[in-house]
């Protein structure tokens, strides 16, 4: 099993008999016995099918309980087994508070918790040395580190996500002067293989990877710098399944991120542009544009770099960088509302931040 589904757990799911605990008045998904453990604080959401079927013949549902923070309770007070080999959008099915419900809701872990703590890591890079390094990060505090894996010569990492549904980050690499992808397979900091992923056309640079098809597995972002065009590749961990595009940027923006900001169970933009320092938000549903709004202005001296959700509240937040200082700050939002902030570390001098 290659997906992450649903609300309790940093690692991914694997293929094994899925015992589900169900905790009453919580509606709380546990998943024990295929090594899951209770986090606090994920999001999810309840449907209530009209036609109580236990799934087989469920033509209709309504929404119950919308998207709500849970909390996390123990012992679990009910318990429900079945046998599942494959997933699809209806992923686990309990009795709660005398309802019988379904949660319609992929959450995936963080892309870059190499740690498997729930919690995002900073990925380093030194490009001097060519090496990497993955800082533990616990909410704004550097928690330990460990150097990663060094790059070949003409390679960069551009982002960090799970591409072999092990649970574990992996690197996907771009090489600017063939425009071929490769993915390096990690088991936690050390290398463990790679794959080559597919050469992008002329032109186009990758910018970033996320899910936008919704099946827990990382797709690529391109951009085009001449036309400001962005579009989507469909992976299946390094084979290319098929492509899109995507909304074009407006003059003087670059695209700094990609996390689903709305909590609709969707990828979204996050923009920055240099120049005013303004950060925006570009809703989207799969590539689609439905809406846009101005998230806050960034402080003098810094670049947004990157999004992730630092406090566990459910909602990303902005990684900042001031490359002066090399000082790295956390802006925590509530979808583009600033709610407030906390510096986070100072990077090493020759070191630059590339995730999250």
């Amino acid at each position: 099993m290659r997906r992450a589904v649903i609300v309790s757990s940093p690692l991914l799911l694997r293929d094994c008999p899925l015992k589900v605990l169900l905790l009453l008045g919580h509606c709380r998904f546990q998943l024990s016995d295929c090594g899951f453990q209770c986090e606090p604080g994920l999001r999810i959401k309840l449907w209530e099918p009209l036609n109580d079927t236990r799934v087989k013949g469920v033509t209709a549902d309504k929404r119950i309980a919308g998207d709500a923070l849970l909390p996390c309770k123990a012992p679990c007070s009910t318990e429900t087994t079945m046998n599942l080999s494959r997933l699809s959008q209806i992923i686990f099915v309990g009795i709660c508070a005398g309802s019988f419900i379904w949660a319609d809701a992929i959450v995936c872990p963080p892309s870059t918790d190499f740690n498997h703590n729930g919690k995002p890591d900073y990925v380093l890079y030194n490009g001097g040395t060519r090496q990497t390094a993955v800082w533990y990060m616990n909410n704004n505090a550097f928690a330990g580190g460990a150097f990663g894996p060094t790059l070949p010569a003409g390679w960069n990492v551009i982002d960090v996500a799970d591409f072999n549904g092990n649970g574990k980050p992996d690197y996907a690499l771009f090489k600017l002067s063939t425009r071929q992808t490769v993915i390096w397979y990690l088991s936690g900091i050390t290398f463990a293989g790679s794959a080559h992923g597919p050469a992008l056309p002329s032109g186009w640079e990758l910018v970033a990877t996320a899910d936008f098809n919704r099946d827990c597995k990382p797709d690529y972002v391109l951009y085009n710098a001449s036309t400001r065009q962005t579009a989507v590749w469909y992976m299946n961990n390094n084979v290319f399944t098929g492509g899109v595009f995507g909304p074009t940027l407006p003059a003087g923006w670059r695209l700094a991120g990609v996390a689903d900001v709305n909590a609709d169970g969707r990828a979204d933009y996050l923009l920055f542009n240099p120049s005013t320092r303004q950060s925006a938000t570009w809703y989207l549903a799969g590539v689609t544009f439905i809406g846009g709004t101005f998230g806050p202005t960034i402080a003098s001296g810094y670049e947004l770099k990157g999004t992730a959700d630092f406090n566990g509240d459910g909602m990303p937040d902005y990684v900042l960088l001031n490359p002066s200082t090399r000082r790295t700050a956390l802006w925590y939002l509530n979808n583009n509302t600033f709610i407030g902030a906390a510096f986070g570390p100072t990077l090493p001098a020759g070191w630059g931040l590339v995730a999250p």
